[in-house]
C-alpha cells in the first residue's frame, strides 16, 4: 500500500513537472514574441520619427512629411492606376529572377563541382562582376532594343555573376567525405547533387534567393527608369522630372511594402518551415 501511495505521488509530481515546464516553455516563448514585436514596433517608429525630423528641416517639395506621402499614396491605391504599375514592375521583376537564379545555379554547380568549370568561367564571372552594370544594360538596350526583353535581361544578366559566387562558394564548403563515400556506394553525379550537396547547400541557397530578389527590384527599377515608358521606376523617374516628390515618395513606399511583404512573410515563412529542424541560434 505504502508503495503504491509513493509510485501515485511520484507519478503526480512527474506530470506536475513536465506541465509545469509546458507552462513555462509557452511562458518563454510569448515572452520571446512580445520581445521581438516590441523591437520591431520601436525600429518602425524611429524610422518614422526619422523621417519627421528630415522633413521639419528640409523643404516640403524634397522631403515631404510621412502623412504627407501617406494621403497621396491613399488617393493614388483608391483610383487603382498604380496598380498597374505595380503589376508590370513585379512581372518584370519574377522573369528576371528566374533568369538570375537560373544562371547562377547553373554555373555555381558546374564551378563548383568541376575545377575545369571553374578555371574557364572564373574569369567570366570575376568580369561580369567589375563591368559597371549601367554599361551591361546600355549594351542590351543597344543589341535588343528598348523593349520588355531588354529591360528583363538588364535586370538579370549584372545580378547573375553576384549570386553565381555565393553559390559557388557555398558548394567549395561542403562536407568532402560525404561526397567520397556517395562515391564509394556507386551513387551517380545527380545523386550526389541531389541528396548529399543540395541538402548542404539549401540554407545558402535561399539566401542567395533572398540577397537576389533585393538586388533584382532595385535593378528593375533602374532599367525601367532608363529605357521604358510603365512601371514604378518610370513612374518614379516622371514624377521626380515633375518635381513632385510626394509622389515619388509614394510610389516608392509602396513598393517597398509590398518587397517587405514578400521578404518577411514569404520568404521568411518559407525559411522558417524548410530549416525548423535546426536549433535555435544563440542571441546576445
Amino acid at each position: 500500500m505504502l508503495l503504491q501511495q509513493i509510485g501515485a505521488q511520484s507519478h503526480r509530481s512527474g506530470a506536475g513537472a513536465k506541465f509545469a515546464s509546458l507552462i513555462a516553455a509557452v511562458g518563454d516563448s510569448m515572452s520571446g514574441r512580445r520581445g521581438d514585436h516590441l523591437i520591431r514596433t520601436s525600429s518602425i517608429l524611429a524610422l518614422l520619427a526619422a523621417w519627421y525630423i528630415a522633413a521639419a528641416y528640409l523643404p516640403a517639395s524634397v522631403m515631404p512629411a510621412p502623412h504627407v506621402v501617406a494621403r497621396v499614396l491613399a488617393t493614388e491605391m483608391s483610383s487603382f492606376g498604380i496598380w498597374n504599375d505595380v503589376l508590370i514592375t513585379l512581372t518584370r521583376i519574377a522573369l528576371a529572377f528566374s533568369i538570375a537564379m537560373s544562371i547562377a545555379l547553373i554555373l555555381g554547380f558546374a564551378m563548383g563541382l568541376s575545377r575545369t568549370a571553374e578555371r574557364f568561367f572564373e574569369i567570366w564571372i570575376i568580369g561580369a562582376i567589375t563591368m559597371p552594370s549601367l554599361v551591361l544594360i546600355l549594351t542590351i538596350y543597344m543589341v535588343v532594343g528598348l523593349n520588355d526583353r531588354a529591360a528583363i535581361l538588364g535586370a538579370a544578366v549584372p545580378i547573375a555573376p553576384i549570386l553565381t559566387i555565393n553559390i559557388w562558394e557555398a558548394i567549395k564548403g561542403i562536407d568532402q567525405k560525404l561526397i567520397d563515400m556517395s562515391k564509394a556506394y556507386h551513387a551517380g553525379r545527380l545523386r550526389i547533387i541531389a541528396s548529399v550537396i543540395s541538402p548542404q547547400i539549401a540554407p545558402a541557397l535561399l539566401a542567395s534567393a533572398r540577397f537576389g530578389l533585393g538586388l533584382i527590384w532595385k535593378m528593375v527599377l533602374f532599367v525601367e527608369l532608363l529605357g521604358r515608358s510603365d512601371g514604378v521606376g518610370y513612374k518614379i523617374e516622371f514624377y521626380y522630372q515633375s518635381f513632385n516628390m510626394s509622389e515619388v515618395m509614394a510610389y516608392a513606399l509602396l513598393f517597398v511594402l509590398i518587397m517587405l511583404f514578400l521578404e518577411i512573410v514569404v520568404l521568411g515563412k518559407l525559411e522558417h518551415h524548410l530549416f525548423k529542424w535546426r536549433p535555435a541560434q544563440r542571441r546576445f
